[in-house]
């Protein structure tokens, strides 16, 4: 059967039984997904990714079935069954009369606003709340699955093994594209030593029955709050996906939450889970490694989407970014504390760069812009346009903010937290006060000469002050002196230098190899 003409004849309302309103579709790499009233029919793509392999009819019914008996653990009462696509003459209906020429998965439409991805985008104040509850959810589930046994002389390594290699091979095409040479190939080393070091461990965990048949793609736009928790759409056309260490299971929605910068409900869900199972350092080294491999993963499919000749160039473009900040995140697992401070003129991107540092290994950011504000008694939103080097800008005011900066970041330090000092560090004293701090508290020191060219400095200045919502004071007509008593820092000093006019999530994989160094 021709998919456009199934294609088109699914878009009338006449297709679908007792339809009273129009059909709404939308599309995934594997499946189109048609809207009828309240309720949704995913229809299979015949196509074959390797991974995956819809291309007969008998293996779309067989999918499709398993997907229904799949998610039914989860959520029965939102799969309702597989529907026959027939087609008599020139008619084609959904359980109408004729030769059966498709499946479909029937479901119930679910609330878009109830999903956990829209609750994030809009920061319900009751998801502190809902993560409990979900961990707990979570936690049943994955205490009522069958355990996975392997046959004699096999293991579940030997599938871990295996993801990672079809990892690596499948990635390797966008080396220095979407992530560096020097990112992969620690990666690749990385992998290869854990698997080695923990493999005992990783046979443990088979033994003692925590390998078993779980979810697969648990991630934050798969769970809605219904009335009771709907956790859907599992793996069910590829079982080395979905059966795992129930770690693994965990680990993607963790991760998710956090390439979200909630690490805030990440932590939440995590306590929560580990309460009912015991958490231990082994298990949260599991974690951290399989963490890893769900942000590889996504990496990897969104730079498949960056090379889609069907899209168009800016989802290209988008899709590329995102992947380097999944492939950002999985190194950010890995980099140790330290203390990163950046260093430039005002209007150069420290902060924007400083925040993406944050975001991918989850440190800590402190902005001297704010505290210099809280030693002043000021809201950081209050505006202080003084002139260069007065009011709360002078020298002694200054030297307070410097002060209580490195205090922070030393209280941090002390927590295990990498920190990113954010602020323009223009006296060499400055910089080398910190990295005595960072030698004392036996952490490295990173020091980040943050630049761009004068004119994008400028305009970012404009912008910021024309939207009025960012803290800092820095405007135009303070550059150039800033820029006359700047203190370059120099070949003495350790320091990486990066131009923000190239893209933000390239200059943070480059700062990261040099972490990871």
């Amino acid at each position: 059967m021709d998919q456009e003409t199934l294609h088109k004849a699914l878009l009338q309302p006449e297709a679908f039984p007792d339809a009273r309103g129009p059909v709404e579709f939308r599309e995934t790499h594997a499946s189109r997904l048609y809207f009828v009233d309240n309720q949704v029919f995913k229809v299979k793509k015949p196509v074959d990714f390797g991974f995956l392999d819809f291309t007969s009819l008998d293996r779309r019914r067989f999918f499709c079935h398993e997907e229904v008996r799949l998610n039914r653990r989860l959520c029965p009462e939102i799969y309702l069954g597989v529907a026959e696509i027939r087609r008599n003459g020139n008619r084609i209906e959904v359980n109408g009369p004729g030769k059966v020429i498709d499946y479909a998965v029937v479901m119930k439409q679910l609330p878009e606003d109830r999903l956990l991805s829209s609750l994030l985008t809009r920061n319900d104040p009751s998801l502190p709340e809902k993560m409990t509850t979900l961990a707990h959810r979570i936690a049943a589930f994955h205490e009522s699955r069958e355990v996975f046994r392997s046959k004699p002389g096999h293991s579940h390594l030997e599938v871990i093994l295996s993801n990672w290699q079809e990892n690596f091979s499948q990635t390797a095409r966008f080396i220095d594209r979407t992530i560096p040479r020097k990112a992969f190939d620690f990666l690749r080393s990385w992998v290869d030593q854990f698997l080695q070091d923990r493999k005992p461990l990783l046979m443990q965990r088979e033994a003692e029955g925590f390998v078993r048949d779980g979810h697969g793609d648990l991630h934050c736009e798969h769970i809605c709050f219904t009335e009771s928790i709907c956790i859907y759409d599992c793996i069910e056309f590829n079982r080395r996906f979905r059966i795992a260490d129930i770690l693994a299971d965990l680990a993607f929605l963790l991760m998710d939450l956090e390439f979200r910068n909630r690490r805030d409900l990440a932590a939440i869900l995590l306590t929560v889970y580990f309460g009912k199972h015991g958490r231990t350092q082994k298990l949260e080294q599991l974690l951290d490694f399989y963490k890893i491999y769900r942000a590889w993963v996504r990496g990897k499919v969104e730079s498949f989407l960056s090379e889609a000749p069907a899209v168009g160039n800016r989802t290209r473009s988008e899709a590329a970014a995102r992947a380097t900040r999944y492939f950002n995140l999985a190194l950010g697992y890995l980099c140790r504390p330290a203390l990163i401070a950046t260093c430039g003129l005002m209007g150069t991107g420290k902060t924007t760069i400083g925040e993406a540092l944050a975001q991918s290994t989850g440190g800590e950011l402190l902005r001297s812009d704010v505290l210099r504000k809280e030693i002043a008694g000021l809201s950081p939103e209050t505006k202080q346009p003084v002139a260069y080097g007065q009011g709360i800008y002078d020298p002694h005011f200054s030297d307070q903010t410097y002060a209580l900066l490195q205090e922070r970041a030393l209280a941090a330090l002390a927590k295990g937290r990498m920190v990113i000092a954010d602020a323009s560090f223009a006296r060499r004293r400055q910089r080398e006060t910190f990295r005595q701090a960072a030698e004392g508290a036996e952490v490295p020191f990173l020091l980040l000469h943050v630049t761009c060219n004068r004119e994008t400095a400028l305009a970012r200045l404009d912008l910021r002050q024309s939207r009025g919502k960012d803290i800092s004071d820095g405007r135009r007509e303070l550059y150039d002196r800033q820029e006359r008593e700047f203190e370059s820092p120099g070949a003495e000093e350790v320091v990486f230098r990066l131009d923000t006019g190239n893209p933000r999530e390239k200059n943070v994989a480059d700062i990261l190899c040099i972490l990871l160094e």
